[in-house]
């Protein structure tokens, strides 16, 4: 376990090729003029992705405009979110490399490719020497064309690699799988459009092809928007999966195969992440007037796979961080789902805590998973009061160093 990944920067190279690509398709256009039409274009896709979840194909994925303005404005976000679940699923949750051979990856509506190219350089980061392959299905050939020039062009960045692309309907059944599985499923931001349409049991028989792809100790990693609805809906339905095929084991967000909790009882919370991210110099020149939230990501996710889970003592000692720390007159509050699938509030008095230690807490990020060390039950039901700061120890913070 590597308890603080940190996780390089966006790089510099992908920022640079896609505003190129940008300023070779519009040779004609000012700086300010480019800026602005891409400007527009991501107001009309910030509004689909988080209003009106629309996601027309004649649309999305099929003009110019769209593909370069997606590429120089939301790839780095995706890219730096996929990051951070995949550092979990390396260094916290046992997702094991094959020991020889090709690592194979499979992306699900990878569009131009910012979860599955994150994969390749995450992993050659980390030190993975295998050979790497990695197929990549969606329904735009434009999107897909673009990732293999892109992956082409960089090659730099993730060596003895290879991208294999398909144009594929995803709303409709999968193929059925070959010989050759997938240590590696990914669904980055793809599968509330894939099946948005789709009722709870057609998602679920979904997902049952997905996992027929998968070797017996491959990972299928599903990352959504952190809306209330896909991320509830997210996790429900991987519940389900494990409660029909015994096979299945639910490996995160949280612990020992136990389900989000947020869908069974009721909480003003909801399972997401809220990780600060450090947004490319084209993306502040763009954002520059249209002032949308580029230093943060939310997203909600999991990951299932037939290997056996990372246990854990089941109680309150163990946590997922699932509320922003609140600093109070006088306490540091957290709200926490612990390794026995509850949810307990952790409380500092802050009376003795020093400028310095209260900084520190207030640092940890949604999604963090802490150890409590020391806690003493409280007055009121699952609440934990905690003697110090030093009674939180870190178990895995991943972090994105700073540009």
């Amino acid at each position: 376990m590597t308890p603080h990944p940190i996780l390089p920067t966006f790089p510099k190279s992908i920022e640079k090729w896609w505003w190129n690509q940008a300023c070779l398709k519009w040779p004609d256009y000012s700086e300010d003029k480019l800026l602005n039409a891409i400007r527009r274009e991501i107001v009309e896709q910030s509004d689909r992705f988080n209003k009106t979840r629309s996601f027309d194909s004649n649309s999305y994925g099929s003009r110019d405009l769209s593909i370069l303005s997606y590429g120089n404005f939301f790839f780095p976000r995706t890219w730096q979110a996929m990051s951070f679940v995949l550092s979990e699923a390396y260094f916290l949750r046992n997702w094991k490399v094959p020991r020889k051979g090709p690592l194979r990856i499979l992306d699900l509506g990878s569009g131009s490719g910012a979860s599955g190219l994150a994969s390749l350089f995450q992993l050659r980061q980390w030190g993975v020497k295998n050979p790497i392959s990695l197929e990549a299905w969606d329904y735009s050939g434009k999107s897909l064309a673009t990732m293999k020039n892109l992956h082409r062009s960089c090659m730099e960045l993730w060596p003895d690699s290879k991208v294999f692309t398909t144009r594929k309907d995803l709303t409709n059944d999968l193929p059925p799988p070959n010989k050759r599985k997938f240590d590696l499923i990914l669904l980055g931001f793809s599968l509330n459009e894939i099946l948005q349409e789709s009722e709870s049991g057609s998602r679920i028989e979904w997902m049952k092809q997905v996992l027929h792809h998968l070797k017996p100790g491959g990972f299928v990693v599903s990352m959504d928007p952190a809306g209330v609805d896909s991320c509830t809906r997210l996790q429900e339905d991987s519940f389900v999966l494990k409660q029909e095929d015994a096979r299945i084991n639910l490996h995160a967000p949280y612990f020992n195969g136990l389900p989000c909790p947020f869908f069974i009882q009721k909480s003003k919370y909801y399972s997401h992440e809220v990780r600060r991210i450090t947004p490319t110099q084209t993306v502040q020149r763009i954002n520059s007037p249209l002032h949308l939230e580029t230093r943060e990501v939310k997203f909600g996710f999991t990951m299932l796979s037939k290997a056996d889970v990372v246990t854990l003592p089941r109680g309150a000692e163990h946590c997922r961080l699932v509320s922003p720390v609140r600093k109070r007159k006088g306490t540091i509050s957290f709200i926490g789902i612990g390794s026995d699938g509850e949810e307990y509030r952790y409380e500092l008095q802050r009376r003795d805590i020093k400028k310095e230690e209260t900084k520190g807490v207030l640092l940890l990020q949604r999604g963090d998973v802490l150890q409590i060390n020391g806690g003493v039950a409280g007055k009121e039901e699952r609440q934990i009061r905690l003697p110090s700061p030093q009674s939180i120890s870190l178990l895995f913070t991943p972090r994105i160093e700073v540009g």
